[in-house]
């Protein structure tokens, strides 16, 4: 968790950072922190030095719930947290909360989201729980000594987080973020739009187009271990473990991925900035309103939008997106494939 750095470190960070980069006026640095008494109490040090954004892991408004997450902090101290966060962030303060926890119910979530409601700032990001293989509480649900609610209790307690985010006046602007108007956080926005983005630390990715490669994407990974990618840095290399280029049916996928998890959807600009002429957006758009195409089904059942403008998924679409977007993926490797095999066939 980044606000285990001290706050001087964290300066140093951004100062060399601004050595290579140019920092907007109005530019969006956010931490990362747990509302623990030792971390909030620095806030004030971590404004000083250049945070002007903080996502606060709160995960749950029950003490017995937060013991079986493993988390270090109870729900008074994550209620001093949030007060504390509100005070030097204002309107830049967002909240993570966990659902579908273990013999959670329905009424519990509705209940525990109500009064996160009561005493949260403009954003807030609603996750399932997922187990990590080799931890304790994976364990304990594969041998059911704890278990996890049913997929219709999971999909009830996110339409009632919708219901209940919308009636305090938080949109959801992304499958799983909620913010009041104009405290969207812009950093997530340039993973979902597809936009370059730097990783540095051991297991960092990162997604760069590189002037010197002919103008190609390349994905990044880090060196995983921690020593290692200190030893390589420290004699003078980037840390990287891992470079490979992205092709164009590798980018148009990923953009689906990320860019179709948004209420905005993908533009048709940024579509075609990486699309080959044949697959052009307005093209395909056109297309899909008449011939007998996945898009076109999906269209007609009300999933997806397509116009001149963008793709993005409806309303109703965007809780239905993992049996949506691995469809418009196979779409696009079905094209892609029989694009390769014409290419063939004339060569």
């Amino acid at each position: 968790t980044p606000s285990l750095c001290k706050p001087h470190h964290i300066q140093q960070i951004i100062a060399a950072i601004s050595q290579s980069a140019t920092l907007v006026d109005n530019i969006e640095i956010t931490m990362e922190a747990n509302p623990t008494s030792t971390e909030m109490n620095q806030m004030k040090q971590f404004k000083q030095a250049g945070i002007n954004r903080l996502s606060v892991g709160i995960q749950a408004l029950n003490n017995d719930d937060l013991k079986v997450l493993g988390r270090d902090h109870n729900v008074e101290q994550a209620k001093v947290a949030i007060d504390i966060a509100k005070s030097y962030f204002p309107k830049r303060t967002s909240i993570d909360l966990i659902f579908a926890r273990p013999n959670q119910t329905i009424q519990d979530w509705s209940t525990e989201l109500k009064k996160a409601m009561t005493i949260c700032d403009h954003h807030v990001s609603l996750y399932q729980l997922t187990l990590e293989p080799g931890t304790k509480l994976y364990k304990q649900v594969h041998q059911q000594t704890l278990h996890l609610p049913d997929d219709d209790a999971i999909a009830q307690m996110y339409q009632n987080a919708i219901d209940i985010m919308h009636h305090y006046g938080y949109q959801r602007y992304e499958v799983s973020n909620f913010a009041k108007q104009g405290a969207e956080s812009r950093h997530n926005l340039s993973y979902w739009t597809s936009n370059d983005y730097i990783g540095v630390g051991p297991g960092a990715h990162g997604r760069l187009i590189i002037p010197s490669r002919e103008y190609q994407r390349y994905a990044m990974v880090q060196c995983l271990s921690p020593n290692q990618w200190m030893s390589m840095v420290e004699q003078g290399k980037l840390g990287i473990q891992k470079m490979q280029k992205q092709s164009e049916l590798e980018r148009l996928t990923e953009l689906i991925l990320l860019g179709m998890r948004t209420q905005e959807g993908i533009s048709s600009h940024r579509w075609n900035t990486i699309a080959s002429p044949n697959l052009q957006f307005n093209k395909d758009s056109k297309e899909s309103e008449n011939n007998n195409t996945l898009l076109h089904h999906l269209i007609q059942d009300q999933f997806i939008a397509i116009d001149t403008h963008s793709i993005r998924p409806t309303f109703q679409g965007i809780s239905m997106l993992n049996q949506i977007v691995p469809s418009i993926a196979m779409y696009l490797e079905d094209y892609y494939s029989q694009e390769h095999d014409i290419q063939s066939h004339n060569g």
